[in-house]
């Protein structure tokens, strides 16, 4: 499959567009967010940074995998993408970073569904996963409410900011299960 251009996508209230690095100190604000990243990375800690992580992200993007800027009145409020992207098995994993300050606004799922669509029929995947601490009760909130599986645990799979192991929940969204909770939800 050629390289394709992400062509932004809008949502209700957001648009999904391919990151930038003139979108670094917005990025900053989540990315280098202790309480936003305690599942995930060290934080970062300066705008070189930030400019060297959507470096990364682009350098992915080139190799096949999808990320999106979630875009809200002109401001980056957070980041989702398709990663670890198997063409031969058709899946890849959904991954996300909301900034603090929109936790609990349905930003996460808005963009999700928009996301799972491009990765169903865009990308022709058959299955999209999604790992989290299994103790991260908003992440697993907004995976269930996706329609995705809880498959199993990873256990001490994650060394946390806090410096202790925690476990990984594994879940698994298929293209079928897919379908036929957009035939649930109707138009």
């Amino acid at each position: 499959m050629p390289f394709v251009v992400l062509q932004p996508i809008h949502t209700e209230r957001l648009v999904l567009r391919e990151p930038t690095v003139a979108d670094a100190a917005d990025v900053l604000l989540f990315r280098g967010d202790a309480e936003v990243q305690r599942y995930n990375d060290e934080p970062l800690r300066t705008v070189e940074e930030s400019e060297a992580f959507i470096e990364h992200l682009l350098a992915e993007t080139a190799d096949l995998r999808r990320h999106w800027a979630l875009e809200l009145h002109s401001r980056v409020i957070g980041l989702m993408g398709l990663h670890s992207w198997q063409r031969w098995h058709r899946r890849a994993e959904l991954g996300y970073d909301i900034a603090r300050e929109h936790w609990g606004n349905g930003y996460a799922a808005e963009a999700a569904h928009s996301i799972l669509r491009y990765g169903f029929t865009t990308m022709r995947l058959h299955r999209i996963q999604a790992h989290t601490i299994a103790d991260n009760h908003r992440s697993v909130r907004l995976l269930t409410s996706l329609g995705f599986t809880r498959e199993g645990t990873m256990r001490d799979f994650s060394l946390e900011l806090d410096g202790h192991y925690h476990d990984s929940a594994v879940f698994g969204l298929l293209r079928p299960q897919w379908s036929a909770t957009l035939i649930q939800r109707g138009p």
